[in-house]
């Protein structure tokens, strides 16, 4: 796995060993539902990169890492016939996933699962998963080569895994934040590039190396902007929950900005926008019959 510039941070408390402190929680909750909601056609897509690999509409299906449950939900509405089994580590997500499906209205198709995924989290799932899904998770385990192993032998074959991570490629508009300090943005960027945030990782050669053919990789990208209410509170509540490592490599006049923005961005006050790229991989597991 490899770090890479990126202006946002998205390390999951409750996929990795060692978290943040609880307060942290409630914050990075948001941010997760906001990027979600905000990548929605990265999911989309994603989605039809799968639906173009698999010979048959899923059943069963993994989602891994579900978090707050914006993937569980998603994989539930697109594909109706199917069961989505959500794995987290945390008891928290799993309600939270829970309260997200029964207003979603696909509660009986979900079936939450508390699981570390360096543990023996296919213990309870059923032989033969059809699709496995890893949006922002896979880089979380500790030992990535194990989890892609598991995945291969839990697929059926011509199963498929959908893997989504973040890419170094971040930029804002305007880069000065509005703020009149040139580049500012493109500091914010290095500085917590500079503290490995966020985990950015390469997979084509891990799957490859588990089994897994084809693999297709594609690049896309999100877009937080304040034309919409929900870009605009991404982007406030993203820069304050950095706030704090910003601190630890930007000047204080720098800072000064950033909280003018955070500010600004509450106010409505800040026209601004973030764009930051992601990866979708699918590979199959190769039919024997085929």
């Amino acid at each position: 796995m490899t770090h890479a510039s990126h202006a946002l941070h998205h390390s999951h408390p409750d996929r990795a060993k060692h978290g943040q402190a609880p307060e942290h929680h409630a914050e990075l909750e948001e941010v997760l539902d906001l990027d979600a909601r905000l990548g929605a056609s990265v999911l989309s897509q994603a989605m039809d990169d799968a639906v173009q690999a698999l010979a048959t509409e899923p059943r069963e299906i993994v989602d891994l890492g579900a978090g707050t449950g914006t993937g569980t939900v998603a994989l539930a509405h697109r594909f109706g016939r199917a069961r989505v089994h959500s794995i987290d580590a945390s008891v928290g997500m799993l309600d939270r996933v829970r309260e997200a499906a029964r207003e979603a209205g696909v509660a009986e198709r979900v079936q939450p699962h508390l699981a570390d995924l360096d543990g023996e989290w296919t213990a309870d799932l059923p032989d033969g998963i059809d699709m496995a899904w890893a949006a922002l998770s896979l880089h979380h385990v500790e030992d990535p080569p194990r989890l892609l192993r598991q995945l291969f032998e839990s697929l059926r074959p011509g199963g498929v895994l959908v893997v989504i991570e973040m890419t170094g490629e971040t930029s804002y508009e305007p880069a000065d934040l509005g703020t009149r300090r040139a580049r500012l943005g493109n500091r914010i960027v290095d500085t917590l590039a500079a503290r490995g945030y966020p985990v950015t990782a390469d997979w084509t050669d891990a799957l490859t190396s588990a089994g897994f053919a084809p693999v297709r990789r594609r690049e896309t990208s999100v877009t937080a902007s304040t034309e919409t209410r929900d870009g605009s509170r991404y982007l406030e509540v993203q820069l304050a929950f950095n706030r704090a490592l910003l601190a630890e490599g930007m000047d204080s006049d720098d800072l000064d900005a950033v909280d003018e923005v955070i500010t600004q961005l509450g106010g409505g006050y800040s026209p601004l926008a973030v764009a930051s790229g992601r990866v979708i991989w699918v590979a199959v597991r190769p039919d024997v019959a085929a």
